[in-house]
Order: structure tokens, then C-alpha cells, then sequence
């Protein structure tokens, strides 16, 4: 359900300098009605939810619940993708191969007005424990005018082995988890300012005041974050001119529902999302920024707020450990560690006895030292954190290494 508008109708190599060209111009309203012509036209699931008559604004949103019930494409190219997003309610999402590139071009747009080589070496702090070593190969992206060199870093790696490959590579550009990329200067201890390093840009959680002033202080670059979803895929980004978080409304129908944030990519066509609700709070900024981006500024005020757990020796156990979307059946999460350090995490299962004995055992291995609970029924909890997947009331000084 490709959107007229979307740059993914151009050929591979347009999509930078389309993507830059719009990013300066001013932009162009969407056709809603056009816009739901079409996704009545993609699908049975759609033509029964939209009537010819009604308004985009009464079409209901999309739900996370309704997503496996979504047609899906048969392209031999589709991948899936499964997210927690900001609830805990696991989503599977497929893209084509043509999307999933599209989503990296779009991830990659913020970077065409960055001041960078024409080469650019960039380390990418990811999920996992692996670290890439200064003479493992890279992998190469061309992009506008930039060739970019990328290293990966597994935010669970040992600090030692992220601290060398930057130390061997000196990155112009630092990506990657906000929570991976602060855990690691934590526990590594030493900061990085003579690397040369030009913009930290992390991105995948809420962007705190403190993280973003940890960034800033461990590589003594400009700290540029951004924002987006495995549904969604790049929502907004912060500009490196007048530092507000421009959208990417060209390429996404972005509204700042009261009751969580509406997103209609334009480029999926494999799995459409329409009037999809996050359930992130944004605004619309009332006036523009003066700025040569002529994308609209957007202010986030909450968003992926998931806190670290602290095991029973404490140790700060990252967000990015718990890996619970691989877990077969299940269906939705959330953790919470109470004040006293105990551990319960609720969970919604069609196989509760199987699920929770493999949650027990995973979060015994991430979190060691601690009390652990599993409670079936996690919408039925009395505590309330619509934004928080993960959520700790202990707090306690001690040792800040990535527990592994």
C-alpha cells in the first residue's frame, strides 16, 4: 500500500537526494482520500474498515492486537521483525526486501546534513555480546555522497573489546541503542574525547537529559538522537541546526493523538500500517523552527522509559538483556523490580505453565541474585506505567558493569 508521495517509487539510488531535496522544501499536505482509496483497494481487512464515506480522522486506529490479523503480502523477499514496543505487547512486523532497504535510507537521512568525510567510519552499538574487532570486515553502505564503514558492537560485549575496536577505528559516528551506548561508558569508566569522534546518534529509547550529558561528556561530540519504531521505522530525528526533532511527515502520516501517537507509513506495502497507534505522547510544535529543514519539529514527552534492573551483586542490568521476543507463545510482557530488589514479571500467555518456566529461567540468568515472580496477566496489574516496558523502584550504589 505504497503511498504516491513515497520516495521508495524512485530507484534505489534517488532515494538520498530525494530524501534531502524534500527535507528543504516545503512540504506537501497528504490526500487523505486519495490515501484511503488505496488502502481500501490493497485488502479485505481494509475495505471492511473503510467506508467510501468517512473522514480519515474517524477511520478507528489501528490496534497492536489487530496486527496478526493483517494480510501480509506473498513475496519470497519478506522478513519478520518481532518488538515489545513501549507496552510490553510483542508485534510481529514483515517487510520486502525493498522496504527494509527503504527503512535503512530513512534511518540514514539525518546524516545527509551531518559534516562528515566522504568516507565515514561509524561503530553501531547493537543487541547481543559479540564485538567486532578492528580487522573484521566492515560492511559498506553508499549513501548521497558519503561511502560509510560500519562496525558493530554488542551492547552485552565485554567493555575491554568495545573500548579497543574504537579506540583502533576512531569513528567519525557513533550509533546505535541509547541504553547500550550508556551502559558501556559506565562500566568502561574512561572517556573517549581524543577519538575525534564528530555525533553520537543513539536512538531506540527515551533519550534522557542524564544519558544524553554522558554521551556527551564520554566522546565530546554532539549528541543527536533519534526516533522511531520496528513498526514504524524513523519517525523523527534531532537536527544538527536548530536541534529540535524534525518528523519525517513526508514519508509517514504522523498524528498527535491525546491517547498515543498515530503513524501511516507510506512505504510498507507488504504488512500496511494504517492510523497505526504507537502510544507514545507527542506534540506538534506550534511554530516552526528557523531552520533551513523545513520538516516539521515535533516534542516527545514520553516514550520507551524502561529503566535498568539491578542484580543482587549491583550491577545495572541493561534493557537490551531481556530478549523475551523470541520466547515461542508469548504474547505480552512487562518487568518490574520492587524497592526491596525482588523481581515479577507479568506476562500474558496461551501456554502459561511452558512460557513462564522459560522466563524464569531467562531472567534468572540475566538477573542473578534476586527474587523472581511470574504473574499471568499482565493488563490486570495494579501498577501503572503505560510507557514502561521495564521498571525498577531500587535504587542502590555499586558497580555499573553489563551483566552477561
Amino acid at each position: 500500500m505504497n503511498g504516491t508521495r513515497s520516495v521508495i517509487h524512485q530507484s534505489e539510488s534517488a532515494w538520498a537526494n530525494e530524501l534531502r531535496r524534500r527535507a528543504l522544501a516545503t512540504p506537501v499536505p497528504h490526500d487523505h482520500r486519495e490515501l484511503l482509496a488505496l488502502f481500501r483497494a490493497h485488502n479485505p481487512f481494509y475495505r471492511e474498515r473503510i467506508d467510501a464515506t468517512t473522514p480519515w480522522a474517524e477511520i478507528p486506529p489501528l490496534e497492536k492486537r489487530e496486527i496478526e490479523r493483517l494480510p501480509v503480502d506473498d513475496d519470497p523477499t519478506i522478513k519478520e521483525s518481532r518488538t515489545s514496543g513501549t507496552t510490553g505487547l510483542q508485534v510481529t512486523i514483515r517487510n520486502n526486501q525493498r522496504e527494509r532497504q527503504f527503512r535503512r535510507a530513512l534511518l540514514y537521512r539525518p546524516q545527509l546534513f551531518y559534516d562528515l568525510p566522504s568516507e565515514v567510519r561509524q561503530v553501531v552499538f547493537i543487541d547481543g555480546a559479540e564485538c567486532a574487532t578492528a580487522d573484521s570486515p566492515p560492511k559498506y553502505f553508499e549513501y548521497g555522497e558519503q561511502t560509510y564503514r560500519t562496525w558493530f558492537a554488542g551492547a552485552g560485549a565485554e567493555p575491554v573489546n568495545i573500548a579497543r575496536l574504537l579506540t583502533e577505528i576512531r569513528p567519525h559516528l557513533v550509533r546505535g541503542i541509547s541504553s547500550g551506548i550508556v551502559c558501556f561508558i559506565e562500566a568502561h569508566g574512561a572517556a573517549f574525547r581524543e577519538l575525534g569522534v564528530r555525533y553520537v546518534a543513539p536512538g531506540g529509547e527515551f533519550l534522557s537529559d542524564a544519558w544524553r550529558a554522558t554521551m556527551q561528556a564520554a566522546f565530546a561530540a554532539e549528541v543527536l538522537d533519534r526516533y522511531g519504531s520496528t513498526e514504524s521505522g524513523a519517525i523523527a530525528w534531532q537536527c544538527p541546526y536548530c536541534h529540535r526533532y524534525h518528523a519525517n511527515t513526508d514519508e509517514i502520516v504522523i498524528e498527535a493523538d491525546p491517547a498515543g501517537l498515530l503513524t501511516t507509513p507510506l512505504f510498507v506495502g507488504s504488512q500496511p500500517l494504517l492510523r497505526y497507534r504507537l502510544g507514545d505522547i507527542i506534540s506538534f510544535d506550534d511554530t516552526h523552527a528557523d531552520c533551513r529543514i523545513r520538516l516539521p519539529t515535533i516534542t516527545i514527552t514520553a516514550a520507551r522509559r524502561d529503566d535498568w534492573i539491578i542484580d543482587g551483586a549491583g550491577n545495572k542490568v541493561s534493557p537490551l538483556s531481556f530478549q523475551f521476543e523470541k520466547v515461542p507463545q508469548l504474547a505480552a510482557w512487562r518487568l518490574h523490580q520492587d524497592g526491596a530488589g525482588a523481581l515479577c514479571l507479568y506476562f500474558e500467555s496461551s501456554h502459561p505453565d511452558t512460557v513462564s518456566a522459560e522466563l524464569r529461567r531467562q531472567l534468572a540468568a540475566a538477573v542473578p541474585g534476586r527474587p523472581i515472580a511470574t504473574v499471568s496477566g499482565i493488563w490486570k496489574s495494579g501498577w501503572a506505567s503505560k510507557f514502561k516496558r521495564i521498571s525498577s523502584d531500587l535504587r542502590m550504589p555499586g558497580r555499573t558493569s553489563v551483566t552477561r
